[in-house]
């Protein structure tokens, strides 16, 4: 509620900008030349902007909203594959974990002979 009353105030501030600011001004695009009152060169530039804004936002809530549904797609994915009860080797303490002979030759003693 408080962004739209802030973005209302801004609009506000814009337009009593705009028409206080009334008086025509000379555009130039390469050759072309038009007298165009600033009111309205004002206005357009602030339309464009909140054009901007708003299709950034469009395309930003489409990119999240797929990113969603692909995560979705993956826990249902993940789901419907047969799961593995195997306990990680980072889970399981290093005492419980048969070591290999180390590259010396030598024999760990982690595990008891036999």
């Amino acid at each position: 509620m408080i962004f739209l009353i802030f973005t209302l105030l801004v609009a506000l501030f814009v337009a009593i900008f705009a028409v206080q600011n009334a008086a025509p001004v000379a555009i130039n695009f390469f050759w072309y030349v038009a007298k165009v009152p600033l009111v309205l060169i004002i206005l357009g530039a602030a339309l464009a902007g909140a054009l901007i804004v708003f299709f950034m936002a469009i395309w930003r809530e489409f990119r999240l909203k797929g990113t969603v549904r692909a995560q979705a797609k993956a826990e249902i994915k993940a789901k419907s594959e047969p799961q593995d009860h195997a306990v990680p080797k980072d889970l399981v303490p290093k005492d419980m974990v048969p070591t290999e002979t180390n590259p010396a030759g030598k024999e760990d003693t982690a595990l008891p002979p036999g």
